[in-house]
Parts: structure tokens; sequence; C-alpha cells
């Protein structure tokens, strides 16, 4: 099938999202610091082993720790999620190694953990399929 094959009015704009629930993932090589917001680092991962959904990416970032979320609080439990992951992926960083650098030294490595979906808002008004940071776990 080609673009001559393809009438836009019958395209729906809206990613089917994967349902809730845990899968296995792997995480993927190109791991960044994001172009929009310094400091935040943007990673994503696979799905692996879970038939049609196998291959599909979620996208999960980690905040600079440093900065301040929407109540008023430091980010500061972003390492230590960071730190989870590690721990799950049984890749050690090394001393001085930075979240940028591990991530995509780790690509390849597995891993388990949640997707649950946002609740529609005005800002985005359709829900998303978010990884849960605090619920990974070594693949089995």
């Amino acid at each position: 099938m080609g673009w001559q094959d393809i009438d836009l009015t019958k395209v729906n704009p809206n990613a089917e999202i994967f349902p809730e629930g845990s899968y296995t993932f792997e995480v993927v090589p190109g791991a960044k610091f994001s172009d929009r917001d310094p400091g935040r680092v943007d990673v994503s991962a696979a799905v692996v082993n879970d038939g049609e959904f196998t291959g599909r990416r979620v996208f999960f970032s980690y905040p600079d720790p440093e900065s301040i979320n929407s109540k008023g609080n430091k980010n500061d439990w972003a390492p230590k999620a960071l730190k989870r992951l590690e721990a799950s992926l049984g890749v050690d960083a090394m001393a001085g190694e930075g979240p940028v650098t591990y991530l995509n030294r780790a690509a390849g490595s597995r891993f388990t953990g949640t997707i649950v979906h946002t609740k529609a808002t005005e800002e985005y008004p359709n829900p998303r399929a978010n990884l849960q940071l605090f619920t990974v776990k070594p693949a089995a």
C-alpha cells in the first residue's frame, strides 16, 4: 500500500494505546537529554514477547532532580527511580557515568513494568499510556 491508496479523510489521528497492565520491555538506544526541558532525560523502551504489542514503544523520562514539579517540590525522586531501573536491568552504572551514557550502554537490557493510562485533560484530550517508574522489576 502506498500513499496513493491512503484516504486521509478516513485516517484516525489518535494512536491506539495499549492496555493497562504489566509488560516486558527492552531499553532502546537513543536516550538523551531533552531538547525542550534541559536536565530531563528522555528514554524509550519497546515491548518484547507480548503478541500484537511486541515492538510497540513507550516513552518515559526522568526530570532534572533539581527542578520543581507542579506541586512545588523538588524532583528528588528521579535518581531513586533511575536506580530502580538500573537494578532491574542488571547492568551496573560505572562511577562518574551520567544517566544518558548509562542508559545507552544498557540498551538491549530488559525489565518489566506497569502501564497505566492518564485521564484526559483539557491540555491532553486523549488518554496516554504511562510507564510507572517505581514498578520496574527484572524481566523474568
